[in-house]
Order: C-alpha cells, then structure tokens, then sequence
C-alpha cells in the first residue's frame, strides 16, 4: 500500500489536469446562522438587517456546469430559491483540486508531492465503488497544528481520488469536508460534495453549510471553441469600502461562502486565470423554501417575514431614532438602495474632549443621491459645538461618487490634527486626557476651501490629488479639567517642539498645498466571475509616489516647500505556516525646508488607547498612545512629534506573523487560533543624525479578541526601554490594502 501512496502523489499533476472538459447539471444548497451574537448586537441586527440568533438563511441553485478545469466554468442558471433572504444570489458550484500541492494559498494536500513530510498514512483495508476497487487510509499530520488535514482518503489502485473525508483548520475556521467522486469517462469526476464551516469574530459565532449534488452523470464537453477570457469585463475597484459596508452581519455570513472559495476553488499551480461566467436560462425566481426539504429545516422563527434577512429595512419614524446615527430612505426601492437617503449624525457617540476645546460635540446631516449603490451625489453639513470656547464651528462638502471616481468640494471652519494621514482618535484621546492626564491630540485651526480627487483607472494603478487653500491658525490649552490626577501630572503644550523646530506654535498665516500620490501594482494578477474582474491583493507589491507642495504666493500663501515620498509595500506568504509583510518610506524635501512645524513629515506612532486594525501601520513606540510600560511612568509623556522632520528620512516597519514559533509549542497551544509575531521598525532621521528602532514580539489571538506586544526600543544602537501593549486582535491582512 506504501507504492499506492507514492504512485497517488506522484501522478496528482496528471489526475489534476484531467479534472475537466465535462458538463452536469447540479443542485447547490447552502445556509448559514449565528449561534452567538454579542448581546447588545441582537436587537440591532434583527431589526436592521432581519437577522436573529439561531436562525438559518440560505439558498438553493439549480444550475447547467461547464467545466473546462476546476477554475473555469461557465453557469447557465435554472432557478434559484431563497430560505428567509428576500434577494437571494446564485451559488455557484465548485470543486477543491486535492491533487495540487497546496489548496487555495494555505492548506498541504494530502498528495503534495512532498506528503511524506506532513502526513502519515495508514492502510484500512479496501472497499468497493462503482464496481471499481478503492483502497482507504486514515491520513494524520506528522506535526499538529493548522493547515494540515486530519481525515479518511479512499484511492482508486491508479491513485484517483474516490472519496476524501476530512477537517481541518485555518485561521480560526475549522472545516469539515466529505467529496465523492463517480467513475465517468476513464475519471473520478464529482458526484457529491458536503462542506460545513464555523468560526466567529469578536464574540459573535456562526457557521455555514453548503451540499452539491450532480444530478445526472457528466457528460463530455469540449470547451476549446466555447470558453475563452472575457474581452469586456469590469473591476471592483472600491474593495475597501464594499469590505467595510455598514451591514456587518449579513457581510459575515457572506464571507463564510467567500471563505471557502478563496481556499479551496484557487489552482496556484494550474497556470489558469480563474473564470466564473453566469447567465440565467430564464427570469431567476425567487421564492421563500419551506420546511419540506430537510436541508433547510432548523430552528425557525415565530414570524418569517421579521427573519428574513434584509439590509435596507424601514421602520417607523420615532424620535429615539435620533439618540443614533441612523439612514432614513425614501423612493421606490431598487434590489440594494433606495435613491433617496438622509443620514443623521448623532451627537451623542460622536462627542470628546480635549484640552483646547474643552467639552466637544458633533452633529451633522448628509443628503444622497443613489443611482447605484456606491454611486452617488451627497450634501454634508456638520456643526461643531465646543463648549470650552463657546465657539460654534463646522462645514459644508458637496460630494460626486462612483466605484472607480469620487471627487469632493469642502469649505469650512473648523480643526486639524498636526498628522491628518494618521490622524489620533478623538475618543481615545478623551480617555487618555481625562484618566491618564496625557493630552496627546495636538490641534489647530484651519478655515479653509479644499477639493479632493481619487481616479481609479485600474486594480494596478490609481491616483489621488488635492488642493487646499486655507487660514491656519495656533490654539493653545484652556482648560486642565481631569477625571483622575495621574501621577500629578502636567498637561502638554498643544503646540509641540522638537530639535528641528524649536519654537513653540506659529503666526497666523495662508497656505496653498497641493498633493499628488500615485499608485501602482506592477504583478498584480487577476479572475474573473461572471464578467466581473477580480484582484489577488497579494500577488504583487504596491509601489507610491507622492508629491506634496506649498505654493508661496499663490492666493497669500506663505507656506513653502516641496516633499517626494516613495513607498514599497508588500505582504506575502512565505508558507503556509509564515505570513510577512513589509512598508518602506524614502523621503525628502527639495529646495527649501517647511518653515512651519504643521508641514513636517510626521511618523504614524499608535493610534489608539486600544489599537484595532492594522498591525503594519505604524511603529509601536513612537508617541501617541502606550497601554503598559516598564519602567518610569513619565514614558506616557512621549512626543509623537519628536522624530518630525523637514529632510530626508527612510522609514521600514515589518511584521511576521508564525502559526507556530517557540511560545505555541511550549504552552500547548498548537491547535489555538493564538499566532507568534515578530515585530521590527526603523526610522532614518539625517537631519537629526538619529537612527531608532524597534524590536519586539507578540501573541495575537488571546482570548479570539486581544493582541499582546511586547516592544524593545532603541536610538542610536543604544537600549532605551521595553513596552508592553494591548491591543485588539486584527484580521485584516498584513499591509498592502487596497487603496
């Protein structure tokens, strides 16, 4: 039976390349459910998008397949059926290609060519399948941890894959799979598929179901004349902000689906640009399932109407709709907008304090325009009361938005933060300035005009430009108002010095910038789903060019200066096991320096009090917020502003994040969702001879929420002290987002 193994893993690329050239048609079912959803979510999620704990929401597809390989088919859609989804979208078959090395970019085959090396494989004994002889072996990791199959793996005596039954885990879903395969022209072609999926995200935990079957036997299909490479297609280009919907729910009971078909549809080593074509053989049906099919049958809500998943649900006008933020909608509805929105800006979440302005609030209104769901035109108006100045302050945008333009006209008067691009929460600065006495926004104020462009020609090139005009103003402290007189404490100044600029604040004055950055993947590589092109973000580094001026002259300015800025960024995967991602800054500035502090370059230090999001964004040590420190207290008091510089700098932050390093393995917690980390930043500063860096190492996934760090500092080659942070755990991939 051990030749069976090795004549199984050798032939694998063969049997692959087999796997195609037929159609069927099949039956696709899927559904999916919270188990647990945080409590103070449960009412918002059934009332705003129709969702309830423990109920099911799926959909079923009958749908014609070709196939030319496992990454390229085309759909011809029957029907399609919704359970408790009032606009349900087809799901469209595929099959995971065990005989790769690697399935999608993360999980080992059981036949990667070097399976010996991950798994064991033990003889069970022999069975019979459509009057062919298969041969079963129970296959286990050499190694735990995840990535790696546990499962049962029935082979044809040619190596064929009949049968796998298997789970595994990866990042933080365990999956659970049992394909089966029917001997059809001289190949073990699918017969039937079951996948489950569960998992969660900060507290909240579903899973998901999806079953194929084919219903009749596949038949030949020669996929030469008829299958090529659409020659007009279009690009998601605003991936971010489809990423970030405010429908948090229904978007995590999607990604569940999406999940499996990053792991398992990819075919890296096929060479095959992936391809999804759909079309309807007739008007798509919609209709509610009922309790018959058993697939669908679960816990069921008392009212099918309030459980039916709906992201634009309309409620009675009441005036507590008011404490919140909240969209009103009006016109006839179309599938996901409706052409009329006014959204309300509390006041109640979106108030602070800070040591200049006292006690702040914000309220505002934003009327839209849809005629799509991301393309529309929007009126912002928003005042701002600071209570400390008895000062009223605000703005007005007009706003023009597609997936791929967006365009923005500003006038206003109101505040900004020294670092706008990495700009500190206000909310956590108040926590900061009230508990721990530790004033870290620094502010000023601006009237000012400004129009904004982003142009996305592409998912490899894009570009963003401005034009601001405006009056900056210094604002000094008013108020050492606290809640807690921590270590009796001084506020700072909220105009800061540093070696380069040694005054404290500035005159009043006019400035005119302009700012150019342009982007571009240069590898990028690409699928296609029903005409719609997809991007692998990944697959390619994202390479920034930045221009940033002041105009002395123009329109009064006195502000001057030129700034160039080039960027790497790269993310990739050097195993399954080893993820690591890189940001590298070069700058200067031409001619000559800034002679205002405002226009230094600034550096990106923590943003928040608790820091969510992206761990690659900023050094760990520099300013702004630490959680815990070693050592004396005073470290709280870091300028963020100190390594600000008006000349040339390189700037390189890193992150490797280890599925399993050296603390996993020794506590026990190889099966964990917890990941290893090693953190190491660097700035270049010339102008001030100064070279600082950061060495450290974390633990992400702690409790499925948090991130530990603990961060060594040093200037000059020279020890300076260790910090210790928490943070929020973050998925989000390391670096490279798409802009």
């Amino acid at each position: 039976m051990d030749t069976l193994i090795t004549r199984a893993l050798e032939l694998a690329p063969q049997h692959s390349s087999l796997m195609g050239q037929f159609s069927a048609e099949v039956i696709t079912k899927e559904k999916g459910r919270f188990n647990q959803v945080i409590g103070l979510a449960k009412n918002r999620l059934k009332k705003n998008e129709g969702i309830q704990e423990g109920q099911w929401y799926g959909n079923q597809t009958h749908a014609k397949v070709y196939v030319k390989s496992l990454n390229q088919m085309m759909h011809e859609v029957i029907d399609v059926k919704g359970f408790q989804k009032k606009y349900p979208r087809p799901t469209l078959f595929f099959w995971p290609d065990f005989y790769q090395d690697f399935i999608g970019t993360n999980c080992v085959s059981p036949l990667n060519y070097q399976g010996r090396d991950y798994y064991s494989y033990v003889y069970q004994g022999d069975t019979l399948v459509d009057g062919q002889k298969g041969y079963q072996f129970i296959v286990r990791p050499i190694t735990s941890g995840d990535r790696l199959f546990t499962g049962k793996l029935t082979l044809s005596h040619s190596g064929w894959i009949i049968r796998w039954e298997a789970q595994v885990e990866s990042d933080a879903l365990q999956y659970h799979m049992d394909l089966q395969h029917q001997w059809i022209h001289q190949a073990w072609l699918p017969k039937s598929a079951y996948f489950s999926l569960s998992g969660g995200l900060m507290g909240n935990y579903g899973e998901f179901i999806l079953q194929e079957e084919v219903q009749q036997s596949p038949k030949k299909w020669n996929a030469e004349a008829n299958f090529q490479i659409p020659s007009q297609s279009q690009e998601r280009l605003n991936i971010a902000e489809i990423g970030f919907d405010e429908v948090f729910a229904t978007q995590l009971l999607g990604n569940f689906h999406q999940s499996l078909l990053r792991k398992w549809k990819s075919r890296p080593q096929s060479g095959l640009v992936t391809m999804d074509s759909v079309r309807f053989v007739k008007r798509e049906e919609v209709l509610h399932q009922t309790q018959e099919d058993q697939f669908f049958q679960g816990s069921m809500a008392s009212n099918l109407l309030e459980a039916s998943i709906d992201t634009l649900r309309k409620s009675p006008f009441s005036l507590n709709q008011l404490i919140f933020s909240k969209s009103f909608y009006y016109g006839p509805r179309q599938k996901d907008f409706y052409p009329f929105e006014i959204y309300y800006k509390s006041p109640v979440f979106d108030s602070n304090f800070n040591t200049v302005e006292g006690f702040v609030a914000n309220a505002g209104l934003v009327f839209r325009k849809r005629w799509a769901r991301y393309r529309f035109l929007e009126a912002e108006i928003l005042g701002r009361r600071s209570f400390g100045l008895n000062r009223n302050t605000g703005y007005v945008k007009l706003r023009y938005k597609t997936d791929s333009f967006d365009i923005s006209l500003a006038q206003g008067d109101f505040v900004q933060q020294l670092n706008p691009d990495n700009s500190i929460s206000p909310e956590m600065n108040s926590l900061s300035t009230l508990l721990l006495k530790n004033n870290q926004m620094k502010i000023y104020r601006k009237e000012y005009w400004n129009l904004a462009m982003i142009k996305r020609f592409s998912s490899k090139f894009f570009l963003k430009s401005s034009l601001e005009w405006s009056r900056r103003s210094q604002m000094d402290n008013t108020t050492d108002y606290y809640w807690f007189n921590y270590l009796n404490r001084k506020f700072t100044s909220n105009n800061p010095q540093n070696a380069e600029y040694t005054q404290e604040g500035f005159q009043t004055h006019q400035a005119f910038i302009s700012q150019l950055t342009l982007g571009f993947r240069p590898f990028l590589t690409q699928y296609y789903r029903n005409h719609i092109r997809e991007s692998e973000w990944g697959s390619s580094p994202l390479i920034l060019l930045k221009y940033r001026a002041g105009w002395k002259g123009v329109a009064e300015s006195n502000a001057p200066f030129n700034m160039v800025e080039l960027s790497y960024l790269q993310n990739m995967a050097l195993s399954p096991w080893i993820k690591t991602g890189f940001i590298i800054n070069a700058g200067t500035f031409i001619g000559d320096a800034p002679t205002n502090f405002i226009d230094f370059k600034h550096y990106n230090g923590t943003m928040n009090l608790v820091q969510a999001g992206e761990m690659l964004a900023s050094h760990r040590l520099v300013g702004y917020y630490q959680n815990f420190t070693a050592g004396a207290n005073q470290r709280l008091n870091v300028n963020h502003y100190a390594y600000s510089t008006s000349g040339t700098y390189i700037e390189g932050l890193s992150l490797f994040q280890f599925s399993n390093l050296w603390l996993k393995p020794v506590l026990g917690m190889k099966k964990s969702y917890v990941k290893e980390l090693l953190i190491a930043n660097t700035v270049y500063i010339n102008n001030q001879k100064l070279l600082y860096s950061e060495l450290g190492y974390g633990l992400d996934g702690l409790l499925k929420i948090f991130r530990l760090e603990a961060i060594a500092s040093f200037i000059n080659g020279q020890f300076n002290y260790v910090g210790l942070r928490l943070n929020l755990n973050s998925r989000i991939r390391i670096g490279n987002i798409p802009d």
